[in-house]
């Protein structure tokens, strides 16, 4: 019971016994009137009726007291009259029938009235003539007496209508403070800040408002620089600090990543001879400059590709990773760096070679050994180098499905949408205790005996702005699934950038969501961190539906990118799922604090956090400790097939 009502309660049921007090009062008032009226109307009656008999009784003329006995009590209110005459002790009896109308008998039955009689001796003189005896009736008591209950009860009852809703209005009017504060204790449990709550007038919960507003500002404080801290350890550990772009020990784990998920696109080894010759010959100020100039234009105009990772080597070597990218788009990548360097080489007349090599290696998915890409991208450097007119070379060792077209790709997923070729696999999601919290939906290509994986068809589907083409069938089958098997799920869907930046997708999710509110809790939706960080309105949609109709949704990626994790406060996800790049050397110390306090960031705020590719008892004990508590990976697929 909420304070409101018990505190309401209370004062009606003591409003109530002050009511009820106070109608039994004016009641029993208004029965001690009636009563003794009619006590007095009995005494008189008897008293006149006594000297009008009194001349008849001496002359002895029984017919004439009749008469004068049918006169005096004809009115009805009386139910017995008894006339014994002393002097032969013969009577006159007269009875009237006892009718009380409009009074309920129940009303009759509590007996409220005495019955009254009143005894007289009729005199003459010293002589006594008679005895009569008058037996009243209550009818008329009952009658007024019904009457004032009647109106006394509607009155009261309209009072404690009337005060019923002023109390109530009252009372929730004086505790809405104290429901404000309820309502912020609720958010500030789930890491929710906002606004601080208005002073109320009431002087005791002034002091509590002025507390928790304090109390709150400084955990809102402390969150934001915890958030702060974890970027600026992963800013410290990941990032360049001169050109803001990744560093190596960044780019070797998002290398592992890429080739561990699918090893489909390209890579790009830069070297810039320009930034060499300017820290050699201006100065390390004009040489960071130069780096810095070179970064920026990098990211804003040759990285369109969300997906793309740009990083800074050495000096004046940078790389670039481009998954699910074709020999086409990695040479127009090489092509547009080189123009790029060119145009800061400030040559007007075009006479000085470019002073830049780039190196280009496309990978087919089947070799997995960064070793092997390496080799492959520094010798193309090595052969850029050596054609200074224009050093731009590409080794393409693809092969097969990897070859593909992009409007091979697209022509291969609208058959599989119509011929339904598409198949589904789910990796399990588990605490450390290996309870299941979700299962991730992975989706693939099956066709005359070739399979093909996500991670070869996603680059031509995010290109090509076939997401949302992708992204409806997939979740259409899945919830197809959910609603004839109960037992499933919870399973966690993929959403591509191109549908969530796609306001029609976004409609069609939220009506399909509200068609199929009984499979909240039981199906999830990865949003990749890109889209928080670089599509926030878009996103911003995306989660409010989602929100919504019940559902919930997870952050993939996590930490990818280097801007700031404010994101997590504003959205507010169910689940982060920590990028491969922090887990793939949680044994480095200087790498374990930047996971545990990236991780703690998520913690803090009641979100959970995952870890993928968990391979080993070890590697689980070892991110157990550093606030991750959620894992996904080889060892609990091995512990299914054992158990199995």
């Amino acid at each position: 019971m909420t304070l409101f009502n018990q505190i309401f309660t209370w004062m009606l049921v003591i409003f109530f016994f002050l009511v009820l007090s106070v109608f039994g009062i004016e009641l029993n008032t208004t029965r001690n009137f009636l009563l003794n009226q009619q006590t007095a109307d009995v005494n008189n009656t008897v008293n006149s009726m006594g000297l009008a008999l009194a001349p008849y009784l001496e002359s002895d003329d029984k017919v004439a007291a009749e008469s004068v006995i049918n006169a005096f009590f004809d009115g009805g209110f009386y139910r017995e009259v008894n006339l014994t005459l002393l002097s032969d002790n013969s009577e006159i009896v007269r009875e009237y029938p006892v009718k009380i109308q409009g009074v309920p008998q129940w009303f009759i039955n509590l007996d409220i009235f005495p019955v009254i009689t009143e005894k007289q001796t009729i005199t003459s003189g010293w002589m006594q003539l008679a005895e009569v005896e008058v037996v009243a009736h209550p009818g008329y008591a009952y009658k007024q007496l019904w009457k004032s209950f009647v109106q006394l009860g509607s009155s009261m009852a309209v009072i404690f209508l009337i005060a019923s809703v002023v109390i109530g209005w009252q009372l929730r009017r004086s505790l809405k403070p104290l429901a404000r504060i309820t309502a912020k204790a609720g958010e500030i449990a789930k890491n929710r800040f906002g606004d601080p709550i208005p002073l109320p007038p009431t002087i005791e919960l002034k002091t509590v408002v002025r507390a928790i507003n304090v109390m709150t500002e400084q955990l809102k404080s402390y969150f934001e620089q915890q958030a702060k801290e974890a970027d600026r350890l992963r800013k410290t550990a990941y990032r360049d600090p001169v050109s803001g772009l990744g560093n190596r020990s960044f780019y070797v784990g998002q290398l592992k990543s890429w080739l561990t998920e699918s090893g489909v696109g390209g890579m790009a080894l830069i070297k810039v001879d320009l930034i060499s010759e300017a820290y050699k010959k201006q100065g390390f100020e004009a040489g960071d400059n130069l780096v810095e100039r070179f970064a920026n234009n990098l990211t804003h105009t040759i990285i369109t590709d969300d997906s793309m990772t740009a990083a800074r080597l050495s000096k004046d070597e940078f790389v670039i990773l481009a998954p699910n990218t074709d020999a086409d788009d990695l040479r127009l990548l090489g092509e547009s760096v080189l123009a790029m360097v060119v145009d800061m080489q400030a040559d007007p007349m075009g006479l000085t070679p470019p002073k830049v090599a780039v190196g280009l290696a496309v990978n087919g998915g089947g070799n997995r050994d960064a070793s092997i890409l390496l080799s492959q991208a520094d010798n193309a450097l090595s052969q850029a180098r050596n054609t200074p007119d224009h050093p731009v070379v590409l080794i393409d060792q693809s092969m097969g499905d990897a070859a593909m077209g992009k409007q091979q790709w697209k022509a291969l997923l609208h058959e599989a949408v119509a011929k339904e070729l598409f198949v589904f696999k789910f990796q399990s999601v588990s605490d450390s205790t290996s309870k299941l919290l979700h299962q991730e939906v992975f989706s693939a290509i099956e066709k005359d005996g070739e399979y093909y994986g996500a991670g070869h068809f996603l680059g031509a589907v995010e290109q090509l702005q076939l997401g949302e083409t992708l992204d409806k069938y997939v979740i259409t089958h899945i919830m197809k699934t959910l609603a004839q098997d109960k037992s499933a799920g919870p399973l966690a869907v993929n959403l591509t950038l191109s549908s969530i930046t796609n306001a029609s997708f976004i409609r069609w999710l939220g009506s399909a969501m509200y068609q199929n509110r009984g499979l909240a809790g039981r199906l999830l939706f990865e949003i990749p961190e890109v889209a928080f960080v670089r599509h926030a309105d878009h996103t911003s949609l995306l989660a409010d539906q989602i929100r919504q109709a019940g559902f919930q949704f997870g952050v993939d990626n996590y930490g990818r990118n280097f801007q700031s994790l404010d994101y997590l406060q504003r959205f507010k996800p169910d689940y982060v799922k920590i990028d491969f790049a922090y887990t793939n050397n949680i044994d480095d110390d200087a790498q374990g604090h930047v996971l545990a306090s990236v991780c703690r960031t998520a913690h803090n705020l009641n979100i959970t956090t995952i870890a993928t590719r968990v391979e080993t008892e070890a590697q689980l004990a070892r991110l157990s400790e550093l606030f991750v508590n959620g894992f996904q990976g080889y060892i609990f697929e091995k512990s299914k097939d054992s158990n199995g």
